[in-house]
This record gives C-alpha cells, structure tokens and sequence, in this order.
C-alpha cells in the first residue's frame, strides 16, 4: 500500500543519514547567505507610505503634571520620562516629575530637590543624560549666574548625589544652554554660554568619566566649530554629530567629531535644512542588526522644532539625518501637529517620538504629543490607498447584520450562510428548461418496432 511504501523510504533515508554521519554530515560545504533577497515591491510599497501621523496625549486622570515650562532636562528609562527643572517667564524649577508611557499618566516626585540632601537647586537651560540606572545633570543656568556643578540622580531610589571637583583637578567653566550626550561611560559636553559677554559663545569640548568623576578636555582638530549655544547633539558609534545653534544668528551647519581622536570635519549635504536654535534632537535606535556595548546603535537623528531667523520665527518641519548617508531628509507628518515652539525636548520610546513643554513668543506649554514613525504593513497601506484614493466600498455578506444579532461590531464569523445538510443524491437530474408556447408536441415513439414492408 502507499503507506507501506512510505515507510520504506523513510526507512532508506534514515540509513543514509546515518552512513554520513547524522544530519551534519548532508549540510553542503559551502556558506549559504543569510540574507533575504530584496523584494521588487518594497520600493513601490515605501513610496506609498501614508505620512505618519502627530497624536495629542491628554493626560489620564488622577495624575498631577508639571507647569508649563521650558528649558528643562528630560531622560527616558524603563518606559518612563523624567523631568527636571526648566523655566517658566523669569522663575526657575527644580522639581521632578516621571510620566508613564503606558498608562500616559504624570506623577510629581520630587516639588522641590533643592531642599533635599545634595539636591541640585532651581535651574533651566542645563542638560542631563542616562549613565546605567542614573540620571547625569550638569551645568544650568540659576538665578544667581551659571553653574559647573554635577549632580546624579538614582532612578531606583530617587536620591541624590552632589559630585564635589577636587582641588587643582580640570573642570569646564561654568556655562548654559551647551549640549551633552552620553558616550559609553562619558558625558560630552561642548560650546555653551559663559557669563563674560566679551567671549560668551564657547567652543570647547569636555568629557567627564561618570565612574571615576573626572573631567578631561579633548583638544579640537580640524574643522572645530565656531562658539554657540542652543545646538543639538548625538553620537553613533565613536562619532558625535553637531548641528545648529546660534552665535548672534540662527545656525544649520553640521559637524561631526571623532571622539577618540578629537578629529573635526564638516558635513555638506544636499537637502535644504533651515537654521535653528534650541532644536530637539534624538538618536533613532536600530530595531535589528549589530549592536554596540549591548546596547541598539544609532541609526539616524530626528530632529524637530527650534526657532530660526530671529526670536519669532518657529519651525515645525521634521528632519531626519541619516548616519549612513551623512544627509538630510524632510518627514512629511499629518494629524494634530503641536504648536511651533523652542526649548521642548523630544525623546525616542520604541517607534514613538514624544514632544514636551517649549514655548514661543507668547505662551509656555506642558502639553504632550507623539509621533509614530513605524512602518505600515502593506494592508495598511491599501487601506491609507483607498480613503485617499476615494475608492467606493462595496458591502458584501460579512457587513449584512442579521435581526437576532446583539453585537455592536459586525463580526465576520457571525454572518455566514448556513451550510447545508449534506443528503446523497440517488440519480442524476438533468437540468430542465421552459418550453415555448408556439414550439410544436414531441413526437411520440411507438413502443414496438416497426419493421419495414
């Protein structure tokens, strides 16, 4: 029989494997590519892509927000952004307040880290990067001038730490609105400005060990930057990449930095970029592929906001600037945009971006927005294809909602013909059609043959 057969075979193939020496043994010689072949589609199915699409988050109930502000410091850890100090007219914050992505709910931690033990006091314009479970903040800008200070925020138990420079050890000037970002266990830090105006945009760049608290400054090569404030900062791999700011105008120029060397040069690129100050930017993780000290790599930079042009002069085009390319390109986004704006931050949670805070010339605000930048799947993108497209949908069986049905949503499953009991058909019945009126009688056939004369 055919199962007998079968089982003869598998029987062969089994002892075969065995001569080879198992399964290894019939691998081939050579390496096979790991690398799925580009599918023809996926260029006409990115061109189709809908744009994606600005949210505004109201925030649940029972939670208690911060004020409107701007000029603040916010990190993202464990699904949560902190935020700390920030500005409001002439006043300054030092409080401390987590939001949760998931349940979109802010919590107040701290009203008030100034009078708490090694607390850092009110401040705006200083910045704060994520070193393991710790939340890194250095520099600002208070009521009573600008600082160098660093302080350190455990994120498990909320406590802090003051960081005191040794006598005689290196430590940058005080300074504000300068950028920081977080390089393996280093924070970086450059430009920024000082409080004597005769030389108040800064240039210099400085890495500070977070293990063994020290600073060190790294001698610019190259094409260094002219001194600003208000720019923005990111780093892939060994690479900081600089962009913007102001030094008595709006800037768009972008630099990159060897950091192991201290190597500068500048970036030409071809997409039109209009010069900003006080622009948000954050690093764009790579969902797949390598990986560096464990953690995803850089894949391309976001960047939002800012004013160019003067002080009344707000953007709310979305960049991307790819690390591969080294070139910009403009991100097209639909839905409820938030308010053109400056000194907001915006930080990466998976494929979301998320807005806080800023101002413009005539309002503060402490609303929050999210830009979702993921990939729609092709059924997505037929469904984004017809709305826009205006094509008429036809109802068919599955949206018929029957009498007996209680549900509110039309489920597929519900609406399906009955099936028909199953009954054998004892003979074959040809199908029958209608005679015409006017046809002539049918011939009747004698029942004996006829036999001829």
């Amino acid at each position: 029989s055919y199962s007998f057969c079968t089982l003869l075979v598998h029987w062969y193939a089994m002892d075969k494997i065995k001569d080879q020496g198992g399964w290894t043994g019939l691998l081939p010689k050579w390496p096979r590519s790991t690398t799925t072949p580009p599918n023809p589609l996926d260029a006409e199915v990115n061109a189709c892509q809908p744009p994606p699409v600005w949210e505004k988050v109201e925030a649940a109930s029972g939670g208690e927000g911060p004020g409107p502000r701007t000029k603040f410091s916010s990190v993202v850890y464990e699904g949560k952004m902190l935020v700390f100090g920030g500005g409001y007219v002439v006043t300054f914050h030092s409080d401390l307040y987590e939001y949760t992505f998931e349940t979109r709910q802010w919590r107040c931690v701290q009203a008030d880290a100034s009078i708490l033990p090694n607390g850092p006091c009110k401040r705006r314009s200083h910045k704060a990067v994520l070193w393991k479970k710790e939340m890194v903040v250095f520099g600002g800008r208070t009521q009573y001038g600008r600082k160098n200070d660093v302080h350190l925020l455990n994120l498990e138990t909320y406590g802090w730490t003051k960081r005191v420079a040794r006598e005689g050890a290196a430590a940058p000037v005080e300074r504000a609105a300068h950028t920081a970002c977080l390089w393996g266990d280093e924070m970086v830090v450059f430009g920024g400005d000082k409080a004597d105006e005769s030389q108040m945009f800064l240039s210099d760049l400085w890495c500070y060990h977070c293990e063994r608290d020290e600073w060190r400054e790294v001698e610019g090569k190259g094409a260094v930057p002219s001194g600003r404030l208000g720019h923005s900062c990111g780093v892939r791999d060994d690479t900081m990449y600089l962009f913007g700011g102001f030094n008595g105008h709006a800037l768009n120029d972008m630099y990159a930095c060897h950091l192991p060397t201290g190597n500068w040069r500048r970036i030409m690129y071809d997409c039109t970029v209009r010069p900003a100050s006080f622009i948000a930017m954050v690093e764009e993780k790579e969902q797949e592929g390598p990986t560096q000290d464990g953690k995803p790599r850089t894949k391309s930079l976001m960047l939002w906001g800012g004013a160019y042009s003067g002080i009344y002069a707000f953007s709310d085009t979305m960049y991307r600037f790819d690390c591969e390319t080294e070139d910009f390109e403009i991100i097209k986004t639909g839905g409820n945009k938030p308010t053109r704006r400056l000194g907001h931050t915006m930080e990466a949670c998976g494929d979301k971006m998320v807005v806080f805070g800023g101002c413009d010339e005539a309002e503060y605000y402490n609303d929050v927005s999210v830009l979702v930048l993921k990939a729609r799947t092709l059924k997505e993108v037929m469904a984004h294809f017809i709305l826009t497209a205006g094509v008429k949908y036809k109802p068919g069986i599955a949206d018929q909602v029957p009498h007996h049905s209680t549900s509110p949503v039309p489920r597929a499953h519900k609406h399906r013909p009955p099936r028909k009991a199953y009954r054998p058909r004892e003979k074959l019945l040809l199908p029958r059609f209608p005679i015409p009126s006017n046809s002539p009688p049918p011939l009747k056939m004698p029942k004996t043959p006829v036999t001829p004369a």
